[in-house]
């Protein structure tokens, strides 16, 4: 009851604490308030400023006004601006009539509707940027303009302040003079800051325009991909499809389009992409033909020779056609065409099959054709007719390819790839017949350009690689014999790289195949800022890739710092390969993890938030990660103490003996002499017990045992063991060879000849070279080297025993008779 009672108690005493705390607060802080209203309220009023520094103020105000009205002078572009304006409003009042002419039924209003976004957006970046240059001016005019009026009202309170003082003319004067430049000030920013604000609304206008017809083009293109893959046609036989075909004949105009030339806008804005392509067109070819009888007679680069023109305009049409955007149907396919005759023409170098190189060469042929009925804006119901015979001539040529694949016993990879190939042209001819024709269209252009890419990042791919090779021969190797060693493992770490880069570009020009995105950059845009949140920073997939970029360049510096190191800096020292080895390998952990924060930082950590995740993963390291830290621990006290080397010969605790081959802060590699790779972690080096054969001397001692029989003359024994010790070249004469009578056995004396060899590695050999000799020795001096033998008395037997054993002896003795 007690213990009751003061629970009681002590909740009555918090309750009041807490209604005084609700209470008491508002008070004080209204007495608070309070204080702070009368302390506002009995503020003294501001001190009249000296008569000096109003004179001198004056004038300063005017050279302020000097340097506003030629920092405003530099501002005397609104007429350029007013130009670009008119110029702008006429794009989008060109544009808002291209959009009203696109028919909803041509095939060819999606590219189009492409090429129209494409211009749209580079329409909208410069109305950006001039947009942002506008506003840094009106910021600057806006902050002159506040700048002035608080000086205006400074200057008012002055004089409010100095009303006795304006007797002297020197005040006076001053006064004057500063509100004629406070009123010369206003006019000028006035008259600036109108036109400007007026250039910006029309601009903003214009931007209006812009997103309003963005967000048209992105409407009627969502319509065009969806509906293209609806089944809005009629079946291929039916009486619907029929009539198509006769009104289409009785209006023949409408079969053929006038190709769509590209505008003048087009090569304005795209000539400096022309003239690139033709420069790297022009050089590659110069250089191909001058060095054509050098390629000719080199096996791998024999195409260079063959195929100059092929390979001079793959390069460019590759890797600088993404910089048009989306190029107007005409320009398109003569890319296509170009790429697509270039690659039917170096596949024939690289591919032995004529049934693949024909097969190429058919592909690029549907895809020009493709290309060309699009540009040509042929109807649906011919489309579809092109679209229905090429995918069952291809389901029927490549399905006779399978046949003879199978008798031939072809590779797996080439029988999947013909079936999955059959497959989607038979899939093709269905989806036509059926009636979904934007689908069966959509599945052949995309599939063919899907070929069409792979075959020509694989082709880029062996051009790169080549390339990359001719390149490091004309290094000047003979002066650096470091790159001449390294150059393959720096080629393949470079290639690597080339692999990663153009399979990223066949991927995003993939998507746009596949019209899941308009432009290339559109895609890329896309995967390289898909991503998610943590905390404050936004982690995406293009960060992700910088990061991994910065740490593969980190480890190719790391393996080339340990390069330099081991070949070129301290082999110049007196240090052994195990000091070397641990410099080399201090210096790659150093660098990798300068590189893995250098990382962090391209991710958009800060380096608080990298100390605060180091401390997080070293609380987590403490408890769940025991054994890595101690292998980690372990390898750094092998790296500095060097209880063991590279090439030493050690023997762990388990009784494997074997070569240290590599050593690493986590585990060290020991190779057995029976050649198995032993991964030993460091902790088990440190913490049990090791022999080390050749830590600080590789010499060693050979103990041969030898056994003769009891009639031998010791002294002769022991003089022929001696000579053959002395006689060997790899024996060390000190410390001396020694012989020793150490037992005398049950069948033998036993001696042992000692002797020391210089290095380790010599052991097994010197050891059997020794022993063969004293074989041969002993026998020229008739000294016999016993075998074990023991001799066997019967105390007693039982008669079934002695009979058993007299048959057995009596059997022995016939199968042994002659």
């Amino acid at each position: 009851m007690a213990i009751h009672a003061q629970l009681r108690r002590f909740a009555v005493i918090l309750v009041l604490l807490v209604w005084v705390i609700l209470f008491c607060l508002p008070v004080s802080s209204a007495r608070c308030d309070d204080t702070a209203a009368l302390a506002g309220d009995t503020a003294p009023a501001p001190s009249p400023p000296t008569l000096s520094r109003v004179v001198y103020r004056a004038g300063t105000l005017s050279q302020e006004l000097v340097s506003l009205t030629d920092s405003l002078a530099n501002m005397n572009n609104f007429k350029a601006m007013g130009k670009t304006l008119v110029d702008m409003e006429a794009r989008v009042q060109e544009f808002e009539t291209d959009m009203d002419t696109i028919s909803a039924a041509d095939l060819r209003g999606y590219q189009q509707l492409a090429r129209l976004k494409r211009r749209l957006r580079s329409l909208s970046e410069t109305v950006s940027m001039d947009t942002a240059t506008l506003e840094q001016s009106l910021h600057g005019i806006e902050t002159a303009r506040q700048t002035w009026i608080d000086e205006k009202k400074q200057w008012d309170q002055w004089y409010a302040l100095l009303t006795d003082d304006l007797s002297v003319t020197e005040v006076a004067d001053a006064f004057s003079r500063a509100e004629a430049d406070i009123a010369a000030a206003g006019t000028l920013l006035s008259e600036k800051l109108g036109p400007l604000l007026e250039i910006h609304r029309k601009t903003g206008n214009i931007q209006a325009r812009i997103d309003a017809l963005q967000a048209r083009i992105n409407t009627l293109m969502s319509q065009k991909r969806d509906g293209s893959l609806r089944s809005d046609t009629p079946p291929l036989f039916s009486s619907a499809y029929l009539r198509q075909l006769i009104e289409l004949s009785n209006a023949p105009e409408t079969l053929l389009n006038p190709f769509p030339l590209p505008d003048a806008a087009f090569y304005k804005e795209n000539l400096w992409v022309i003239l690139l392509q033709l420069v790297v067109f022009g050089l590659l070819l110069t250089l191909l033909r001058r060095h054509r009888s050098t390629f000719l007679g080199h096996p791998t680069r024999r195409f260079l020779g063959s195929r100059p023109i092929s390979v001079s305009l793959l390069v460019p049409v590759f890797t600088l056609t993404f910089l048009y955007g989306t190029p107007p149907s005409l320009w398109q396919m003569l890319f296509q065409t170009l790429a697509g005759v270039a690659i039917a023409r170096l596949t024939t170098a690289f591919v032995r099959e004529d049934w693949i190189n024909r097969a190429i060469a058919i592909l690029v042929i549907v895809l020009i054709g493709f290309q060309m009925l699009l540009a040509l804006g042929i109807p649906m119901a011919v489309m579809r007719l092109f679209v229905l015979a090429w995918s069952v001539a291809g389901a029927i040529f490549y399905g006779r390819h399978i046949r003879i694949q199978e008798k031939m016993e072809g590779a797996p990879w080439q029988l999947w790839t013909l079936r999955w190939v059959v497959l989607t042209f038979w899939v093709i001819a269905i989806t036509d017949i059926i009636g979904w024709s934007g689908l069966s269209i959509q599945i052949l252009s995309g599939s063919i350009g899907t070929a069409i890419l792979m075959i020509m990042g694989w082709v880029m791919i062996r051009l790169i690689r080549i390339m990359l090779e001719m390149g490091a021969e004309r290094l000047p190797m003979d002066r650096f014999n470091f790159l001449r060693n390294t150059a393959n493992a720096i080629l393949f770490r470079i290639v690597r790289i080339a692999k990663a880069g153009i399979a990223f570009f066949v991927a995003v020009n993939l998507l746009v195949v596949w019209n899941l995105y308009t432009l290339p950059s559109e895609a890329a845009h896309t995967l390289l800022t898909f991503g998610f949140t943590v905390g404050s920073v936004r982690i995406t997939t293009g960060l992700v890739l910088v990061a991994a970029i910065i740490l593969y360049a980190t480890f190719i510096l790391s393996w080339l710092v340990q390069r330099a190191l081991m070949d070129k800096v301290l082999s110049k020292s007196h240090m052994d390969t195990g000091a070397r080895l641990s410099i080399a390998r201090l210096a790659h952990y150093g660098l990798i993890f300068i590189g893995f924060l250098i990382a962090l930082s391209a991710m958009g950590f800060e380096l608080k938030n990298i100390t605060i995740i180091g401390s997080a993963l070293g609380i987590g390291i403490g408890f769940g990660m025991q054994t890595l830290v101690n292998n980690f621990v372990s390898g750094l006290i092998l790296l500095f103490e060097r209880p063991i080397k590279i090439n030493d010969v050690i023997e762990l605790s388990g009784g494997q003996k074997g070569r240290v081959t590599k050593m690493g802060l986590r585990a060290t590699t020991v190779q057995t002499f029976d050649k198995a790779e032993v991964v030993v972690p460091n902790g088990n080096l440190i913490s049990n017990q090791l022999t080390n054969w050749t830590l600080e001397d590789r010499s060693m001692r050979l103990v041969i045992p030898v056994g003769v029989a009891y009639a031998s003359d010791v002294g002769t024994v022991i003089r022929i063991l001696a000579e053959i010790a002395e006689s060997n070249e790899k024996v060390l004469k000190t410390p001396a060879p020694s012989v020793a009578l150490v037992n005398f056995g049950n069948s033998s004396l036993d001696f042992q000849l000692r002797v020391w060899v210089a290095d380790f590695n010599d052991g097994v050999s010197t050891q059997t070279a020794l022993m063969l000799e004293i074989n041969q020795r002993f026998r020229d001096a008739s000294i016999e080297i016993p075998f074990q033998q023991q001799d066997f008395h019967f105390r007693s037997m039982d008669d079934a025993a002695i009979a058993q054993f007299k048959q057995i002896i009596a059997s022995s003795g016939k199968r042994g008779a002659p």
